[in-house]
Order: structure tokens, then sequence, then C-alpha cells
């Protein structure tokens, strides 16, 4: 991986160094560099493209384009970074929105104007708001990456706002309504599932990859520990597990209803595990398939769903983990305590998601403000007489 300095006037070099190939287009590219100075700061310069070039950390802003860079951000830093699912994504968004409209400008000519006209062009072919911003924050990142690498020297996403989007109506799952799948569930695969999403808070995920030793039956705690998910690899449908949304594992305390229910499934299941005898598959999940294998999570969706048309319910699974957060909230649960038990990164994500007005908050919040001030008018008139 040569490199080259070539004087080009009395303080002026020209420094080039050979890249080896692009990873994306397949050319041999070299890199070009002025210098102003001396033959030492010439020197250092090439040294600091030589390192960066081993490591293809290298690119020729001059010659790459905004599709190019965002194939080899996609390639280099999203692919071994996120979840598959995310990846996806990210793919999708850089296949169907940023290359068609931005892929072929130079990327240092990407201006702020460029990604306006983007966003425009979005707004007129009747996108989602939330999917624009999705958009701007992929470019945002990939943007963000270049510039850490000096390949930009600004991320002009910085200068474009975009569409503001207003936060998802929650669809809150009355104590009724829960009340009522919960004994629709009873003695079917789905009640466990739905217990511990409505009762502890855990995610889909969260609940297919649930083990009997993440289970501390005497001082009724579970640990959420890892999570399952779908994806595709070489064309087929595969399931794995993964760690949870944020990376690190929580505690999460036991409602008794849930103890009892876990004591009776363990005991079920050990059931079944003899009548499959050698048949059966040793995953030590607590929710599993009849032969002990995981649960894809979208059959636990279809389950779900085929149980919420029976009951004339338009509730998602995603909605039991809704209920809990908001139920706790509105009894008042400290908002770190809800938060933890949610898995959040932090409290301010629980208040965002779910500190929404709730049915009857208004008239609680009036019976409230009329007792303290009632109290306070009372007292005021015993000091006066």
């Amino acid at each position: 991986m040569p490199g080259h300095i070539r004087r080009q006037g009395k303080r002026s070099w020209e420094v080039s160094v050979r890249a080896g190939r692009d990873p994306v287009t397949g050319k041999y590219v070299r890199i070009y560099r002025t210098v102003r100075g001396t033959r030492k700061d010439a020197e250092r310069v090439l040294a600091r493209l030589l390192h960066e070039a081993a490591y293809g950390a290298l690119v020729d802003p001059g010659r790459t384009t905004v599709g190019e860079w965002l194939d080899r951000w996609l390639h280099d830093v999203a692919r071994p970074n996120v979840a598959a699912k995310t990846y996806k994504r990210y793919e999708e968004i850089v296949r169907l929105h940023l290359k068609p409209h931005l892929g072929s400008i130079p990327l240092h000519r990407l201006r702020p104007a460029h990604v306006q006209r983007l966003y425009a062009a979005l707004q007129e072919a009747e996108k989602h708001p939330r999917t624009i911003l999705h958009v701007h924050r992929v470019l945002h990142t990939a943007l963000e990456h270049a510039v850490k690498l000096e390949v930009v020297g600004r991320n002009v996403c910085d200068a474009v706002s975009p569409p503001k989007v207003r936060p998802p109506e929650v669809q809150v799952i009355t104590e009724e309504e829960l009340a009522k799948i919960l004994r629709a569930a009873e003695g079917t695969r789905l009640y466990v599932p739905v217990l511990l999403a409505a009762l502890c808070g855990l995610r889909r995920g969260e609940v297919l990859a649930l083990r009997w030793s993440d289970v501390d039956f005497e001082r009724g705690i579970l640990q959420v520990r890892r999570s399952l998910e779908e994806v595709r690899v070489d064309g087929s449908t595969v399931v794995r597990f993964k760690e949870p949304k944020t990376g690190r594992a929580r505690a999460v305390v036991l409602p008794p209803l849930v103890v009892e229910a876990l004591r009776k499934h363990r005991r079920l299941q050990a059931e079944e595990r003899l009548r499959a005898g050698p048949d059966w598959e040793d995953n030590d999940l607590v929710c599993c398939g009849p032969m002990g294998g995981p649960i894809n999570p979208n059959t636990l969706t279809w389950e779900f769903g085929h149980l919420m048309r029976k009951l004339g319910l338009r509730k998602r699974f995603h909605d039991l983990r809704h209920a809990h957060a908001t139920y706790l909230v509105r009894a008042g649960v400290d908002v770190r305590t809800v938060a933890g038990r949610l898995g959040h990164a932090t409290p301010s994500l629980t208040l965002n998601v779910y500190g929404h007005e709730l049915p009857g908050a208004q008239e609680e919040a009036a019976l409230v403000m009329d007792r303290i001030v009632r109290e306070a008018l009372r007292r005021v008139r015993e000091q006066d007489r």
C-alpha cells in the first residue's frame, strides 16, 4: 500500500496513497492531498493516510458519491453494529429513499438544499412524517460517520429540520378488556405470554426468550437477559437469541398471580416433556412450542390476533406492555420504577410514551385540586376565628 510525496511549489506538497480496492465499487482507489508547509508536515500527513488506508477508513470525497458512501456505511458500520431487523430497515431506507434522490451527488458537494428537496419530494409523495424522520436519522447517522473520519467537514443534515411527528397514540387496554383477554387465554399457550407482557411489562421477544433459570421463585423475581428475533439468513427465516433492546439485563419483581401461574405452567410443561421423551428439544424456555423449541415471534403475534378477533377487540400483543406501564403511571408509581420494569434507558422515555392523558385523569386531577384548596381554605378560616 505505497505512498508518495511530490513537491508542487516552494512550500506545497502533493501526498498520494493507494488505498486498495473500494469495498463497494471494487475499483482501485488512490487518494491525493495537498499539504502546505515543510516536507516533515507532508510526511506526517502521509503517515496518517497510510494508517487510515490500512484500516479501510480512507475515502476520496472528491470521487465518492453519496450513494457509494451510504453503501459503504451500511457494509462497514451498520451491519456489524445493529440488530438484523434494524439493518434491514436501514437498507430499505437507503435503497428506496436516499439513493434515488441523492445517490449520484458527489459526497463533498452535498448541500442542505439537496436534503431539503429530498424531504419535500417525500412529502409530495405522501410519505408518512415518521418515515421521513427515519430517512433523516439514517442520513444524519451516515454523514456523522463521514465527519468523524474527516471525509467531509460538516454534517449538512444539521442545517435541515425534518417534519415534526406527533407521538403515537397509545392504545390503552382497559382493565375490563384485560380481564376478558386473560379469561379467554387461560388454559392455552397464550396465557403465560399474556401475563408476562401485561403484569411484568416484558416485550414479545423477551417473553419468548425467558428461561426457567431466569426465574427465582423463592424471591419472586425474574431476570430479562435476552430476546428472541426472527431474521433472514441465506434466504431462509430463522429465529435467534440476542441481547435485550437496551443491551443490558434487568430484574423484574413478579406479582403473586404470575408466580402462581408460572408454577402451574412448569408442572404442565414437565408432563409434556415426559410424553415427548427423547424428541423433546431442551432449551429451558418458559414459553416454548409443543416439543420444547422456540416459538417464532410472528406466530405469537398471529395467535394473539386470532384471540382478539374472537373477542371483538382491536389490540396488539405490544399493547399489553402499554397497559402495564399505563396502569402503574396512573396509580402513581414512581416513574423510575416503571422505567426499570420496562427496561427503558431513561425515565424520560417512559414519560414521553406513557405520560399521555388517561381516561378519567382530568376528572381525578380536578378532584385532587379541589381537595387541596378546600383543605387550605378550611385551615385559614380556622386561624381567622
